[in-house]
């Protein structure tokens, strides 16, 4: 009896680290479930049952005599890390296919590794935020010395981030912290006569801090099922955008605009071009998500289409939001489409993928708005990009529901 406990309460070990991996590196609920589950009763565990929140993962199972096992994990931080999930996601692959053996300690080696795995450069994250900002400023309809402006901005913007990383900041300070580094940037340039607003810079660097992503992952698990976790996401979101809000206005007290703030456009008058345009941007995110070399053309593919998708879409129909479901869609199942081919999780091509259309920049300006005191303006734009977020996670549903069906009709049957 007691080996058998101390060999399932190892399998506990590994499966919990696992789901863990997965949702600190950004993994959705139920993929974090998934996963821990798949992992422990392939290892032997009985009846495994998870229960995952953003802060607290949960894991319990029963032996071979019947005997309940169950852990509990905090967890006390949360990236984006996506080559961690495909990682994880072709561990538990392999694990569950018994290829080429289930050794447990050979599975907890290689969970070894994976968190051992080292992250990009810092040089590299700045340059890519860098990036981001200039091909965000060319679809916004920025102008060269805006798209310039923003380029640099970024990159300092994510270099003060790093120095302040040894500090263990919240992340409602670090938010705040870079909200006011890039109003405050954005109107100096506007004082030194390098751009004539300040609004495009502002919003297209603010792209790579925007919870746009964290409100449609949200949607999506509300969606699923997960209410704690949607809303604990949900909540989560509005708090980051608070912060950049707070610190924006911040900025435009020293540097003042004048009149109402004015929402940036989208690029919408040459397809090429902004499929160029959104698939550098998808790119430049997926390198600091941490994507394989080898995914992030395919997954900066996925994102290009989207966006024109977008665009197109927007062109013709009555609302919006067929526009975003419209994109999300294309993404999603492009990216369902590569995650078959190359046997990774869709995710690894959605998250970058959705990013050119997420509402990060209708969340900052709800936020914005509030702070400002425009109220009118701030329950619009709220309600605004809370369909947007609706939309992009209805899109992406359909998809993996399309793929989830084409898979079952796709498996041989047993007769």
């Amino acid at each position: 009896m007691t080996d058998t406990k101390a060999d399932m309460d190892g399998v506990l070990d590994v499966a919990l680290e696992s789901g863990i991996l997965v949702l600190q590196s950004g993994g959705e609920t139920y993929r974090t479930e998934e996963t821990m589950i798949a992992l422990a009763e392939s290892l032997g565990a009985k009846d495994a049952s998870a229960f995952v929140t953003p802060t607290v993962a949960i894991l319990t199972c029963l032996d071979a005599a019947g005997g309940s096992h169950t852990r509990i994990q905090r967890i006390l931080s949360r990236t984006i890390n996506l080559g961690t999930i495909a990682r994880v996601n072709d561990l538990s692959r392999r694990v569950v296919n018994r290829s080429p053996r289930n050794d447990l300690s050979l599975v907890r080696s290689v969970l070894r590794r994976i968190r051992g795995v080292p992250e990009r450069p810092s040089w590299g994250v700045m340059a890519a935020t860098a990036l981001a900002g200039f091909f965000f400023s060319l679809m916004f309809k920025g102008s060269l010395a805006e798209a310039l402006t923003a380029a640099l901005v970024g990159a300092l913007m994510r270099m003060t981030l790093f120095a302040l990383a040894p500090l263990a900041l919240s992340s409602f300070i670090v938010s705040a912290l870079g909200g006011a580094e890039v109003s405050l940037l954005s109107g100096l340039s506007v004082a030194a006569g390098l751009v004539g607003s300040g609004g495009n810079v502002s919003i297209s660097v603010l792209m790579s801090l925007v919870p746009g992503l964290a409100i449609v992952n949200a949607i999506r698990d509300i969606i699923a099922g997960d209410l704690v976790a949607g809303s604990a996401r949900l909540l989560e979101a509005f708090v980051i955008a608070s912060a950049l809000s707070l610190g924006a206005a911040a900025g435009l007290y020293v540097f003042p605009v004048p009149g109402t703030y004015a929402p940036v456009q989208v690029f919408d008058t040459i397809p090429l071009a902004a499929f160029l345009f959104a698939a550098l941007a998808t790119g430049s995110f997926a390198y600091f998500f941490h994507i394989s070399k080898y995914d992030i053309a395919w997954t900066s593919l996925a994102g290009g289409l989207g966006w024109v998708t977008y665009l197109l879409v927007q062109q013709h129909a009555l609302n919006s939001g067929m526009a975003y479901l419209a994109g999300a869609l294309c993404v999603g199942l492009a990216s369902e489409i590569l995650a078959a081919v190359f046997k990774k999780p869709a995710t690894v091509y959605i998250v970058p993928g959705i990013i050119p259309f997420v509402p990060g920049g209708g969340m900052y300006e709800t936020m914005l708005y509030s702070v400002l005191g425009f109220m009118d303006s701030a329950a619009v734009t709220g309600f605004r990009t809370l369909s947007a977020a609706a939309s992009i996670a209805v899109g992406i549903a359909l998809a993996s529901s399309a793929a989830r069906l084409a898979t079952r009709f796709a498996l041989p049957r047993r007769g």
